[in-house]
């Protein structure tokens, strides 16, 4: 897909189902026709990518648009007067909260400021949604996950994942019993750049794994009925050369094992600089009948056990899912629908990332090792 050349016609195609649990409390109630006024705070790189988005999505408006560097801000205001009347520009993002008459609110800064914005946010009784992860500590992620139960508005995660219709009748098959038990999960992430920018620095965007490959470690366990694993084995690495690193720089290379109840292993690595012909993601799950491709869109039947599936066509863009999130974001709202990738689902993939730095990394030796961390280590107070 050209990304740089989306036209409206595109986002107004139809997104995969929603879910139809109704949320317990809903602020503003709006009709089928009313806009959705948006504010953004964070408006760097990916913030910009989704206004693009957002700004092409009947039914949204962005009013306001805040971030630290006002030159960004700017070119983000730029961005939404293509189709929107005077978008104002800030840099203190509770101002424009108090100032504006929002129903919505998107939050796109580093990981470790998600939380610092994300409550706020809620606590002024607007929807919210977030880029992933939901913070990068356990206290951070608990306190997210306190405020969106109290929460008034909806707060969806963004795992894009959730929202592809063949991950969607992929997992459903699964967990339909149809193919048996879940026997092992494996999955890989291959990039040929390497770290750089605040997912050098851990204490911006937590390990490298959690930054980007949450995403993955959501969709397994989703696999698994949304249940976390129990324990993690890990092993990190540094192997590039880097000027003048943070005081805890991100590691480059990694390899994991989660362990989930019964007795199911899901294995993963996720690798930078890599060589092109090695790159690429993969999430595989085998079963006692088959095996299923999910980005491939396919499912493999052992022999004697059925015949092969097709659920979709490949989705090997890592950006797939985003636009049907977006639209479905404002149909939740809409709605009152609960999001598909929510609170609840969000903070196990969210502490899955967390977990394998844990067991990765010794934060007081700035060392990474082989190691392995339970789930109860994480002392997370959201179980409850």
């Amino acid at each position: 897909m050209n990304h740089s050349s989306l036209t409206r016609r595109h986002f107004l195609r139809s997104a995969a189902a929603a879910s139809t649990l109704s949320l317990t409390a809903s602020s503003k109630v709006l009709g089928a026709n009313d806009e959705i006024v948006l504010g953004m705070i964070g408006t760097g790189g990916r913030g910009k990518r989704l206004l693009q988005a957002i700004t092409n999505i009947e039914g949204y408006r962005v009013a306001a648009v805040c971030d630290l560097v006002p030159e960004r801000a700017s070119q983000a205001a730029e961005i939404c007067e293509q189709y929107t009347p005077k978008v104002r520009e800030y840099t203190d993002f509770r101002q424009m909260l108090d100032r504006e008459k929002l129903d919505a609110c998107f939050v796109v800064t580093e990981e470790a400021n998600h939380a610092k914005c994300v409550i706020p946010v809620l606590e002024a009784g607007l929807h919210c949604f977030s880029e992933k992860p939901i913070d990068v500590t356990v206290e951070k992620v608990d306190q997210v996950v306190k405020a969106a139960r109290k929460a008034k508005g909806i707060y969806q995660v963004g795992y894009q994942r959730r929202y592809l219709k063949g991950f969607q009748d992929a997992i459903a098959d699964i967990q339909s019993g149809n193919l048996g038990a879940v026997t092992f999960m494996q999955g890989e992430w291959h990039w040929t750049y390497g770290t750089g920018g605040r997912y050098l620095d851990m204490d911006f965007a937590g390990c490298w794994f959690l930054a980007q490959a949450c995403h993955h470690a959501d969709v397994m366990a989703w696999v698994m009925g949304n249940k976390p694993p129990v324990e993690c084995a890990a092993m990190g690495a540094i192997t590039q050369h880097n000027e003048n690193p943070p005081t805890h720089c991100a590691e480059d290379h990694s390899s994991l094992i989660f362990r989930f109840e019964p007795n199911v292993n899901f294995t993963y690595t996720h690798l930078m600089n890599c060589c092109e012909q090695f790159t690429g993601e993969k999430l595989w799950v085998h079963t006692e009948k088959g095996g299923i491709d999910l980005p491939g869109g396919m499912l493999y039947a052992r022999p004697g056990m059925g015949d092969n599936r097709k659920y979709a066509e490949q989705s090997l863009d890592w950006d797939n899912g985003t636009y049907d999130e977006l639209e479905a974001f404002g149909r939740h709202i809409r709605n009152g629908e609960q999001p598909l990738s929510n609170a609840e689902t969000a903070r196990v993939g969210t502490l899955m990332g967390i977990l394998g730095g844990m067991a990765m990394y010794n934060r007081d030796a700035r060392h990474f090792h082989l190691g392995l961390a339970n789930w109860s280590n994480l002392n997370t107070a959201s179980n409850s």
